[in-house]
């Protein structure tokens, strides 16, 4: 577990340019290059979660160093007053909404070739926005790849709180998780309405191996 100030964290990303509800590792070329397809899938909090304001999920290249920096796909929640502020500031709009879930829709250009999602880190803010604990948990190395030219689909990843109860049997947070299902259709509906797929684009689903993966990070989502 981590604490931060989500203000600090805000302003620097801000300084660094670093906004949108996907963070890419260094050298990553740009849209319309030669050889690079485009990830897609959903990033949101459980209605079970209203005061978790952070999601974020790691990824990297499969070859890439361990301790080079990795990318992300994230989605601020408008918690509170400093929640909504965050939620403009990185532009991570809620593109769904229903009575499990809310969360953003991500879209990324990267290079062709093999990624892993390779841990997350959920924060959870219980004084409106103003200041979170933020939880981590490794996800193992879970493969997914991207063509040339092509889409490929990661999944619907709904951030949770695991609960428990401290030495005194006080109920308190003790983790986070995901759970992936498969909404392609849905997911595709709202990438094509930005523009950012064409009807006959080809997609690739990664979202069963995704829900397959089963670890203290990922789990399937209910039926």
């Amino acid at each position: 577990m981590r604490r931060h100030s989500l203000l600090t964290s805000c302003l620097a990303s801000v300084l660094a340019g670093c906004v949108g509800n996907v963070q890419l590792p260094p050298a990553t070329v740009a849209a319309g290059s030669p050889g690079v397809g485009r990830v897609f899938g959903s990033i949101g909090v459980s209605s079970d979660a209203p005061t978790v304001d952070f999601s974020s999920i790691q990824f990297r290249p499969a070859s890439a160093d361990r301790t080079r920096r990795q990318g992300e796909f994230l989605f601020y929640s408008p918690v509170g007053v400093m929640g909504a502020v965050l939620s403009l500031v990185y532009r991570t709009p809620v593109d769904f909404r229903d009575a499990t879930a809310h969360g953003t829709v991500f879209v990324a250009t990267l290079p062709a070739g093999d990624y892993e999602l390779v841990s997350i880190m959920v924060g959870n803010a219980p004084m409106g926005g103003w200041a979170a604990h933020f939880y981590e948990a490794d996800a193992g190395a879970v493969p997914f790849r991207v063509e040339a030219g092509g889409l490929a689909y990661l999944g619907r990843f709904v951030s949770h709180l695991r609960m428990g109860r401290d030495a005194h049997r006080v109920p308190e947070v003790q983790g986070a998780f995901f759970t992936v299902s498969n909404r392609l259709a849905d997911d595709l509906a709202v990438v094509k309405a930005r523009g950012e797929a064409q009807a006959g684009d080809s997609v690739v689903d990664f979202a069963p191996r995704m829900m397959q993966a089963d670890n203290a990070a990922l789990r399937p989502a209910a039926p």
